[in-house]
C-alpha cells in the first residue's frame, strides 16, 4: 500500500534542546539530518525572534519548552558592525 503525498526523506531525526543566548527562552528542535546531504537551515527563538542556524534536510520544527527569562518583551534585532 503506497501513501500519496510529498517526497519520502530518508534520514535521521535530531533532538536538541538549546536556551537563546539572548532571552533566556528554552525550546526543543526537531530536524531532519540526511547523510551527504549538505542544507543549511535556519530556525529563530519563539522568544524573542533570534536567528540561529542547523545542518538539516528540511525546515526545523521549534517547540517552546520555557518563557524568556530576561523580562523583556523585546524582539531580537541582528546588528550590523
Amino acid at each position: 500500500m503506497s501513501h500519496a503525498g510529498g517526497p519520502e526523506i530518508v534520514g535521521s531525526l535530531s533532538i536538541l534542546e538549546k536556551s537563546c543566548g539572548y532571552c533566556g527562552a528554552r525550546f526543543r528542535v526537531l530536524a531532519t539530518q540526511v547523510p551527504d546531504a549538505g542544507g543549511s537551515r535556519t530556525y529563530d527563538c519563539p522568544g524573542c525572534g533570534k536567528r540561529y542556524g542547523i545542518q538539516a534536510a528540511t525546515d526545523p520544527e521549534v517547540r517552546l519548552l520555557r518563557n524568556r527569562t530576561d523580562g523583556k518583551d523585546d524582539r531580537y534585532q541582528e546588528t550590523m558592525f
